[in-house]
């Protein structure tokens, strides 16, 4: 187990239930006439978001890393479909922060998110960043509106830096929908994991260790 919060049978219940549904999604969309384009794009946001809630949920179980990012996968190539600019900032975060975590494997996932940049259209600074280090583009640390990565940008102490938002990440999401989740009785939790402190630790090769006793951080997948 990697999460404080669940047991690990809450986790294998909800990895079920998402798991039917998926199945579910994906009958339903094979079975849909290519002109209704509504129902299409509905049905990939659905599958997208179920399949990232099991890899958030795989991860937090204590699964393999490998099964996370198998759910991960089919989470992105959804997603690159149905990604509109008025869309989450933080879920955009999230996908290209765990693709920065896997980076070893990007040939496999960084078309797909380089398809979800663009339709997000975005120049916000910390989405180009995380994009430009897959890309293996020179590195440039434009304004964010996420206020840590402007002090980043602007030379401040990195570690002390995000430490600082890596203590206060959980409340600085009030706003994310997946807010105090944990306490729904409809069972919508899948682990709270701060995955673009880890990127950004690795991407400036910080030593997290005492990073690692923060529940958020997801530390072995930092290092995998």
């Amino acid at each position: 187990m990697r999460d404080t919060i669940k047991t690990e049978d809450y986790f294998q219940e909800k990895i079920k239930l998402n798991t039917a549904r998926i199945e579910k999604f994906e009958t339903t969309l094979r079975n849909t006439e290519p002109a209704n384009e509504r129902g299409i794009r509905l049905g990939k946001a659905q599958l997208s978001k179920l399949y990232l809630d099991c890899a958030k949920a795989t991860y937090s179980a204590g699964a393999d890393l490998s099964e996370m990012y198998v759910y991960y996968i089919q989470a992105i190539n959804y997603y690159k479909d149905v990604c509109v600019p008025v869309d989450s900032l933080y879920n955009v975060v999230d996908f290209l922060s765990i693709g920065v975590l896997f980076q070893k494997s990007k040939t496999e996932f960084l078309p797909a998110l380089e398809i979800m940049v663009e339709k997000f259209n975005s120049q916000d600074g910390l989405i180009c960043f995380l994009l430009q280090y897959l890309q293996d583009k020179p590195l440039e640390m434009r304004q964010s509106k996420l206020s840590y990565f402007n002090q980043l940008a602007e030379g401040d102490d990195k570690i002390a830096v995000l430490s600082s938002e890596l203590s206060h990440w959980y409340q600085h999401h009030k706003s994310a929908s997946w807010y105090n989740s944990h306490n729904s009785k409809n069972n919508t939790y899948c682990g709270y994991w701060c995955f673009e402190i880890a990127a950004l630790s690795k991407i400036f090769k910080i030593d997290d260790k005492d990073f690692a006793l923060n529940p958020y951080y997801p530390y072995d997948l930092a290092h995998c």
